[in-house]
């Protein structure tokens, strides 16, 4: 299978179920529907991890954990968390990602991913202060489907 490689954090994940009254999050929540239509079509190649499961079986709203599981499982690549994954995620947390934001983002790098994807502005903006110790692109779901179609993808 071809297609650009996206890590979709599960906050993008979930943007879906926030309250679309808020231009923001209608404009993401829209994003990440094209990201599943250009994964459908082949475009892209979206990327499952154990981080992913971890984290949303720890959510309360069981129609978004169901939801979520289901897009998880519809993944058309994923990724395991090994000794060297392991190992990045532990010097991206000293660089000040969070625990939990370490390790996905040390799975995205593993699969190669060109994009990870999130809402978490917090994530954003350390990305940024970090972006040359990390190894793709961290960035909103709008910035993915503008990305893919002025690539043509």
């Amino acid at each position: 299978m071809s297609g650009t490689i996206v890590y979709l954090d599960i906050c993008a994940l979930k943007r879906p179920f926030d309250d679309a009254r808020n231009e923001r999050i209608r404009r993401e929540a829209e994003a990440v529907a094209r990201i599943f239509e250009e994964a459908e079509n082949g475009r892209i190649q979206f990327v499952a991890s154990p981080a992913h499961r971890f984290e949303n079986d720890r959510n309360p709203r069981e129609d978004r954990r169901l939801a979520t599981a289901l897009w998880l499982r519809n993944a058309g690549r994923s990724v395991a968390i090994t000794s060297a994954v392991d190992e990045r995620a532990r010097f991206l947390s000293g660089l000040g990602f969070g625990a939990l934001d370490a390790l996905h983002l040390a799975c995205a790098e593993n699969a190669h991913a060109r994009w990870f994807v999130t809402t978490d502005d917090r994530l954003i903006r350390k990305a940024l202060e970090q972006r040359d110790q990390i190894q793709l692109e961290v960035v909103r779901p709008d910035q993915v489907a503008v990305d893919a179609e002025e690539d043509g993808k």
